[in-house]
């Protein structure tokens, strides 16, 4: 039996009509034909939405970026928050107050407060306003 030359013909066909193809590309000769001058339109197209989806996908990062920072933002914002409405109400505690006033000299009243009430009005209207 004999080889198969046709096989043998044939793959370097195809290698040599690749190697072909990728250095027209790489030299630029392929825009030179009449095909290609029919597809730059589409290859127009093809490059202006890559332009596109590029500037899309860094302005989607971009605001991601800032989206991240405004929450972290509002985490540490929050926890001031806590922290000082907790110290608030530690400060205003009955005993806390009376411990900062005892060094300024003031001391807390023993005495509990006495209601002062006033003599009893005359029923009249017409009356009151004479007195």
């Amino acid at each position: 039996m004999s080889d198969n030359n046709f096989k043998k013909e044939e793959s370097k066909k195809k290698e040599s009509k690749i190697l072909k193809t990728f250095y027209s590309i790489i030299d630029g000769s392929f825009l030179t034909k009449a095909r290609m001058i029919d597809l730059m339109p589409f290859f127009f197209y093809l490059v202006g939405l890559a332009i596109v989806l590029i500037f899309n996908s860094y302005y989607a990062e971009k605001r991601i970026k800032a989206k991240e920072e405004l929450r972290s933002e509002l985490v540490e914002l929050r926890i001031k928050y806590i922290t000082t409405k907790s110290e608030l109400m530690f400060i205003t505690n009955q005993s806390e107050i009376a411990r900062k006033l005892k060094d300024k000299g003031l001391a807390e009243s023993t005495v509990p407060p006495k209601r002062i009430e006033k003599p009893e009005r005359k029923k009249s209207f017409l009356l009151n306003i004479t007195d």
